[in-house]
């Protein structure tokens, strides 16, 4: 084990689950074979606001995951639908972790990851009062992403916050990107490209591997061809093109996983739809039998121009559990898919191309099978956590960068 001790500011983290909570629990258990690694998070309540069995809203909580140190602090719970309350808990969380990082720890490494942006701000103080490397993670494009999802539209707000971000990104040492459709944006705004890092989201490929999981949800799934959606069901995602299309496709069932802001009003439009199902929010450990259950993924996002830049992570979790995918995403996401050749690209929210895609995989059970084939090959490759992992904590303690643009 290598001098550097790490610590990671994150507003989330398990046992939530989310492409976040995802990315650091691989990437933080991975580097504590080779480093001190602590994370830094707030108390548990994702996506519902209210806090999870087993923990409490207490001041500070700590527990081992394996080797890595986890700090809960106390937070605003919020539904992740009320945009005032959040707005509160993440200017909340960044005050006290910085109190936290500043008083329990002594990194060499502070890491900020976003969403949501604020982190940036207690980990940048706290690397540079310990002299630590700062390191800036960009997983969303803000403010830009906050104007994609929601009808927020205080001019001085938005400023503040694009100041804010651009400051992060100035005083970085390393500046770390889940996408490359992020690097042109972040360099428009003054930044020296050579301290921007690309390491994706990855697959923890042993997890897809369905020997010996069950679900509940799996069991009950109709064998009937079944097309399921697996994640947040949230103002960003346009779920409702599933209700619009579902009524063409009746002899079709749609699987809704997950829980978020749109759930009980789309979950209510839907009572008389009877071959779409929403099941709630599962555990983790049981998506890879859900996938297993279900002929398609369906991944999908509203037409934003700012979701050209993402890759969701639900699709590379569909190539790793070999499920054809349903792609209404267009930019990176539609690169990956087509070079992957591992499903159907849709225009985002056109119901008739869902129909089609639909029933072109229903009735072409040998182009299913080259798909999922495919998909899985490809993220073997490109998509690695072990890799990932590996090149990331070369990035961050390979040599400490200027602090400056």
């Amino acid at each position: 084990m290598n001098d550097d001790s790490i610590l990671v500011v994150t507003q989330y983290f398990p046992p939530e689950t989310g492409a976040s909570q995802t990315r650091w629990d691989e990437l933080s258990k991975r580097w504590s074979e080779e480093a001190s690694v602590t994370v830094l998070t707030s108390a548990p309540d994702y996506p519902e606001g209210e806090i999870y069995d087993g923990y409490d809203n207490d001041w500070l909580g700590h527990e081992k995951r394996g080797d890595v140190d986890v700090y809960y602090t106390k937070t605003i719970t919020s539904p992740s639908g009320n945009l005032i309350r959040r707005s509160l808990k993440f200017i909340w969380f960044m005050l006290i972790s910085m109190i936290v990082g500043l008083r329990y720890t002594s990194p060499t490494v502070v890491i900020a990851t976003s969403p949501q942006p604020l982190t940036g701000v207690s980990a940048w103080v706290i690397a540079r009062v310990k002299r630590a490397t700062f390191v800036f993670e960009v997983r969303d494009l803000w403010p830009e992403s906050i104007l994609a999802v929601s009808d927020f539209d205080n001019k001085l707000v938005i400023w503040k916050l694009k100041r804010t971000v651009e400051f992060l990104y100035r005083r970085s040492d390393h500046l770390v990107v889940v996408s490359q459709a992020f690097v042109e944006p972040i360099a428009e705004c003054g930044v020296n490209r050579s301290k921007i890092a690309f390491h994706p989201n990855g697959i923890d490929l042993d997890f897809y591997q369905t020997e010996g999981k069950d679900s509940l949800v799996a069991d009950e799934i109709d064998n009937e061809f079944t097309i399921s959606y697996v994640g947040t069901i949230g103002r960003a995602h346009g779920l409702s093109v599933v209700l619009e299309a579902a009524p063409e496709l009746e002899d079709i069932q749609f699987v809704i996983v997950g829980d978020g802001a749109e759930r009980d009003e789309l979950e209510a439009r839907a009572t008389d739809l009877k071959n779409v199902v929403f099941t709630g929010r599962r555990p983790k450990d049981e998506v890879p039998a859900i996938l297993e259950n279900s002929d398609v993924a369906l991944v999908h996002l509203k037409p934003r121009k700012i979701f050209e830049t993402v890759i969701p992570s639900k699709l590379l979790e569909s190539m790793a559990a070999e499920l054809p995918i349903i792609l209404g995403v267009q930019g990176e996401a539609k690169r990956i898919l087509t070079e992957a050749e591992a499903g159907i690209v849709m225009e985002p929210g056109n119901t008739e191309e869902v129909a089609e895609a639909a029933r072109q995989l229903r009735d072409d059970p040998e182009l299913r099978e080259e798909y999922a084939l495919s998909g899985r090959e490809y993220v073997v490759d490109h998509f690695n956590w072990n890799t990932i992992a590996s090149e990331y904590l070369a990035t961050i303690t390979g040599g400490r960068a200027s602090a400056g643009s």
